[in-house]
């Protein structure tokens, strides 16, 4: 579980991670796109910013998932198994930021929106990290974007 080495410098990893940033901006989108209108359709009364966080966060990192084995990690991890690591991970993160949300917006009544922000913000990097040590590790093998979607088309061809 190693995040650089010989045949992975700091640079790849630096790539990796503006792809990672890339590709979450896009998640950021669809997942405040899906808070905006389930916050707005109040689904808890006593808790409509978590509980839109938590059903929008969820959403979103099943679409996370399948951009970021596309389009960020290189790896050549099954992607059932880095499914249930990646949503393991996403869940943990989830309730951490879930009971941060409840706590700061519904609570304290802080602007639900700059919590939502600052929840995005702190598990970014957070799960950048955890996803590219435990859902894509380099132990299982590397592989291009490019070889990646060469492989699909040779799939489908078949």
């Amino acid at each position: 579980m190693i995040l650089v080495s010989e045949d992975y410098p700091w640079g790849k990893l630096l790539r990796e991670y503006v792809m990672y940033c890339a590709v979450g901006c896009f998640n950021v989108a669809v997942f405040f796109a899906m808070y905006y209108f389930l916050y707005k359709a109040q689904i808890s009364v006593q808790y409509p910013a978590a509980s839109a966080w938590a059903i929008s966060y969820f959403l979103s990192s099943i679409l996370a998932h399948y951009l970021h084995r596309w389009l960020t990690f290189e790896s050549l991890a099954d992607y059932k198994k880095s499914l249930v690591v990646m949503m393991t991970i996403y869940v943990a993160l989830l309730i951490i930021s879930t009971l941060s949300t409840a706590y700061f917006a519904d609570t304290l009544e802080f602007n639900h929106y700059y919590s939502w922000a600052a929840n995005t913000a702190a598990f970014g990097f957070i799960s950048f990290v955890l996803l590219r040590m435990f859902a894509f590790p380099l132990s299982e093998g590397r592989i291009t974007r490019k070889e990646r979607v060469e492989e699909f088309r040779n799939r489908r061809r078949a």
